[in-house]
């Protein structure tokens, strides 16, 4: 899933390039879901939720990941057991795009304004900066399923080289 958010990442820099930026706002929130569902299935899911979701895609398992927690309840469940900062960059996140993001996923207002009014350059740069720091906490999130201190290390410096096209957090 992690792999999937980066995916997505990329999708959003393809459809900024073209001008699709309603689009882009929608797929910037698949990439805190997939993200969101990576961390949970690391550090919060029990061993029967990964094994329903990690099964073979057939017609009885189709639907295998209804009842899965929503994004709240997964960052709860997360909290206090995977890293920190991953799971308030998580939680922050949500808070500040929730309503926002569901409208473009939904069809909602911010969509339909935006779409016909456009977009301050402003927000695009923000959701550029957006989909960055969802991009690091990936590739933190990659490098802390290595357990290995220097890929850790050398992800934090990539972090700080790039700190000015990367969201001001409030940790």
């Amino acid at each position: 899933m992690c792999d999937v958010a980066v995916e997505h990442a990329h999708s959003l820099q393809s459809l900024m390039d073209v001008g699709n930026y309603t689009s882009a706002m929608a797929v910037l929130r698949l990439q805190f879901d997939a993200l969101t569902r990576s961390v949970w299935l690391l550090w919060g899911a029990t061993d029967n939720k990964v094994e329903r979701i990690m099964q073979k895609l057939s017609a009885d398992t189709a639907n295998a990941d209804n009842g899965l927690p929503s994004h709240s309840e997964m960052i709860k469940q997360i909290d206090g057991k995977a890293p920190a900062e991953a799971t308030r960059m998580l939680s922050e996140f949500r808070h500040l795009t929730w309503k926002a993001s569901s409208s473009f996923v939904h069809g909602g207002i911010h969509a339909m304004q935006r779409h016909k009014d456009g977009y301050p350059l402003q927000l695009l740069k923000q959701i550029m900066i957006s989909s960055n720091g969802l991009v690091m906490l990936s590739a933190v999130h990659f490098a802390s399923m290595t357990d290995n201190v220097y890929v850790v290390n050398d992800i934090a410096r990539i972090r700080d080289s790039f700190r000015d096209v990367l969201p001001k957090l409030n940790l």
